[in-house]
This record gives structure tokens, C-alpha cells and sequence, in this order.
């Protein structure tokens, strides 16, 4: 499963196109920065998840906080400029590294760090929608949506998110931890290890 695909289609033009007017950037470098930041993101959940209490939690935002109805109105979410719900996802999964992870992004699609951040903080509510409309749709059956799963559910969305990408995300991906990769060197050197 192509999420990234699945998040584009979500989007459409009209909220590709806001995407890109609210970070001051054009479609073609948006929708190549999203095509970054998905796997990013689901690298570093997945490997959140991996013990039971990051899982539990994940999952637990999940069904709190994100039923996947924030994918009726996509357009109205990203013009709206509520960044609070983006800002704390990010806080949970990248932590203090968030800056770092901004930098490598950007050295790899060519927009500013800040405008990483800002797509990073629309993308994150968006990714968490669709993962809660997921889950909900699964109903407990076999979708990977339970503590054992998810880790592995959410590493195999990274890895497939990346292999359908046009840049090379192996440093990044690493760093996250998401793809069972060892921080080293590189950007690695630089980020450290995300999570411990």
C-alpha cells in the first residue's frame, strides 16, 4: 500500500495547491517534499511503536483524536491554519530532533527547513487521520491494528513509501529507525538516534 499515493489522491489539486501556497513553494517541489515526509514519518511512528507502551499510546491517540473525518474536508483543514493538533504529533514522534529531520528534508527536495516544518505540521494530522480511518474500518480484524501489528504494520507503509519515491531517504529512514536501520554516519551522524 502506497500512502503516500493514497494521500495525494486524498488531496487532490485544489489541496496540493494550497499545500504549496501556504509553504510559498510550487506544486511540483510540494508534492516531492510529501513524497519525503510521508515515509519519514512512518518510519519514526513505526519504530514508536515498537514497544507497547509507544504503540498503546499511538493507537490510543488514534481512537481519541483522529477518526479520519479531517479527510472530508482536506482543503479547509490546510487553509484553516490550526497547527496545534500538527505541532504535538510532531512533538511525540520526532522530539527534540524535529529540526534536525526538517534539515535533512530539505537538503534532499530543496525547500527551506521552514517550509519542511510547515508541511510537516499539515501533513502529521492528515497521515493520523487516515491511519484512524484505518484502524476504524479494520474493526480488530487482522489489519495490523493492535500492539503486536503495528510496529510492522507501519514499517512495511514506510518501506513502501519509500521504495516509490524519487529521493534517496536510506539516511533519514535509518535515523528514524523505522526500517530496523542503525544510525550512522551522514545525516545519522548528525540527527543522533531520534528514539531511544
Amino acid at each position: 500500500m502506497d500512502i503516500t499515493k493514497i494521500i495525494m489522491d486524498q488531496l487532490g489539486e485544489n489541496g496540493l495547491s494550497a499545500m504549496a501556497e501556504k509553504i510559498g513553494a510550487d506544486k511540483k517541489q510540494t508534492a516531492s517534499a510529501l513524497e519525503g515526509i510521508m515515509p519519514t514519518l512512518l518510519g519514526a511512528m513505526s519504530n514508536n511503536s515498537q514497544s507497547e507502551s509507544g504503540a498503546s499510546g499511538l493507537l490510543g491517540a488514534l481512537d481519541r483524536d483522529h477518526d479520519g473525518s479531517i479527510l472530508d474536508d482536506i482543503t479547509g483543514f490546510i487553509t484553516g491554519g490550526d497547527n496545534n493538533s500538527g505541532s504535538g504529533i510532531l512533538r511525540h514522534v520526532l522530539g527534540d530532533n524535529q529540526s534536525a529531520v526538517e534539515q535533512g528534508l530539505s537538503a534532499k527536495t530543496g525547500l527551506q527547513s521552514n517550509q519542511i516544518s510547515s508541511l510537516l505540521t499539515m501533513v502529521a494530522p492528515i497521515l493520523m487521520g487516515y491511519l484512524g480511518k484505518q484502524k476504524k474500518q479494520s474493526n480488530n480484524q487482522s489489519g495490523g491494528f493492535d500492539l503486536g501489528g503495528l510496529s510492522s504494520l507501519l514499517g512495511n507503509w514506510a518501506g513502501e513509501a519509500d521504495k516509490n519515491t524519487g529521493l534517496d531517504l536510506n539516511d533519514i529512514l535509518k535515523v528514524v529507525g523505522g526500517l530496523g536501520g542503525k544510525s550512522s554516519g551522514g545525516l545519522g551522524g548528525l540527527l543522533g538516534n531520534l528514539f531511544k
